[in-house]
């Protein structure tokens, strides 16, 4: 017979053995059902500071920066502060590619293609629907260099704008590629004029930039002016209509300056100011003396000049 201590060891162990059985599937359940969450996207948001654009002083503000990592570049799209009755978020849309296509399987490469109509005009249907945008046939520049756009009016009556640039060297990269930077501008404001619209797309500075040597796609700098530092090439300040306002002066001799034909207006978008005017030459005989002042006269210019 087995004596009675053990018979009580026994069934105390076979007890501690049921209760492990039965401790190991819930501990392995809690273990399961615990896990991190996550996110399917790949969009981050990151301080304005990081903004790859600069808005001009005096706004618009941003208030967030959305921004997409690849394996050959960045892209972001920088929020704007919004006055506005039309449905949408006022942005900047830009893109950064360091100008190499590596090979991947994943959807990880920044393709930038060539600018289009039917791209540009897909896009406004996107970022402005239901608005009738109009392109500009007028040749407009900023000191990155040409771009494009198009204004319309909502339903609400708001003004509103559609820019588009693309920066990369003028001539083609073979080894060594230079970049492209693509820029697009979506704004609608309630109180803004086309101009006013327009000042963000010509006072806005990109500053961002890779660390490479090769990356340049701004190309080369352009070369000084041929008259500046130049014997005998005057250069005078232009007036805030650009018009040339400057009187020469020598020995006393006012030389008065015919007046400034009117500006030409090409379109609604677009003034090209007059040309500068040009002083009228003395006559070539001796002028008579003034009685009073006892200086020489310079006689006005001739109707024909």
């Amino acid at each position: 017979m087995v004596p009675e201590p053990c018979r009580d060891s026994g069934k105390w162990l076979g007890r501690a053995i049921r209760a492990t059985a039965l401790a190991i599937p819930l501990f392995s359940a809690a273990c399961t059902t615990k896990s991190e969450l996550g996110f399917a996207t790949l969009v981050n948001e990151v301080p304005a500071t990081r903004a790859i654009i600069v808005p001009p002083p005096g706004g618009p503000a941003i208030v967030a920066v959305l921004q997409r990592s690849y394996q050959n570049g960045v892209s972001q799209e920088i929020a704007l502060s919004t006055a506005s009755l039309t449905p949408g978020q006022n942005a900047f849309y830009v893109s950064l590619a360091s100008g190499t296509s590596p090979q991947s399987e994943i959807d990880d490469v920044l393709n930038l293609p060539s600018l289009t109509q039917d791209r540009i005009q897909k896009e406004m249907e996107d970022r402005l629907p239901g608005i009738e945008m109009q392109t500009s046939l007028v040749y407009v520049q900023n000191k990155y260099g040409p771009f494009g756009f198009a204004t319309g009016r909502s339903a609400s009556g708001d003004v509103c704008l559609y820019a588009w640039q693309r920066i990369e060297p003028n001539e083609p990269a073979i080894l060594v590629p230079g970049g492209i930077i693509s820029i697009r501008l979506r704004m609608c404001d309630a109180a803004a004029t086309q101009e006013q619209l327009l000042r963000s797309m010509y006072g806005f500075t990109i500053s961002a930039y890779y660390l490479s040597g090769s990356w340049n796609p701004y190309g080369s700098p352009p070369p000084v002016p041929a008259q500046l530092g130049e014997i005998d090439a005057p250069i005078y300040p232009l007036g805030l209509n650009g018009a040339a306002t400057s009187v020469v002066r020598e020995r006393r001799i006012r030389v008065e300056t015919s007046p400034a034909p009117a500006s030409q207006v090409i379109d609604k978008d677009t003034v090209l100011p007059s040309s500068s005017p040009r002083p009228s030459a003395p006559a070539t005989q001796e002028p008579a003396a003034s009685p009073q002042t006892g200086y020489p006269v310079v006689p006005p210019p001739s109707p024909t000049q």
